[in-house]
């Protein structure tokens, strides 16, 4: 079984597998990232770190006077066991907020439907971002494959989206 992580170690131990990087460093870019979503705090941040550190995923350099963070080879198995039960996970995700919609009661429903409105008006590239996952390190095949399973699955959400769009208008007229 995996040790359990927070999202935000999560973040932190993907941003240092890539390199070692200095708190404030990992600090401003996932800000950047989240585009003011979440204003992520040192309070929270330093103490996400000091726990990857006593679990012995990280381990951190005095470099000038200042704290550098780097992942371990415990904390790169680590990343590579998540990256094994990734599939299950987001399954799960997936099958647990299409059940959770579905057993909502028309109340609940009501008045979640405005932060549903707010989503849909956000700009969400889930292309991009799946793009972007697939270019280092992806052979070209695969990546082909994968983008074009994906590209079947959103044609067919978007016939569905059509279908339900067309028949609320005909109803309406």
């Amino acid at each position: 079984m995996l040790p359990r992580i927070s999202p935000l170690q999560m973040l932190l131990l993907i941003q240092l597998d890539a390199s070692p990087k200095y708190g404030y460093e990992m600090l401003k870019s996932i800000k950047e990232a989240f585009e003011g979503v979440w204003e992520l705090k040192t309070g929270t941040l330093y103490p996400a770190l000091k726990s990857l550190e006593k679990r012995g995923l990280v381990e951190t350099q005095n470099r000038d006077g200042v704290d550098f963070y780097l992942i371990t080879i415990k904390g790169r198995k680590f990343l590579q066991l998540i990256g094994k039960h990734q599939e299950r996970s987001m399954m799960f995700s997936t099958r647990f907020f299409t059940i959770l919609t579905k057993w909502m009661s028309p109340e609940l429903k009501k008045s979640i439907l405005s932060s549903l409105t707010v989503f849909a008006n956000e700009d969400i590239n889930l292309v991009g971002g799946i793009i972007s996952f697939l270019e280092e390190g992806v052979d070209k095949e695969t990546k082909l494959l994968v983008l074009k399973r994906f590209q079947a699955n959103f044609s067919k959400r978007l016939a569905e989206l059509d279908a339900e769009i067309i028949k609320l208008e005909s109803e309406h007229l």
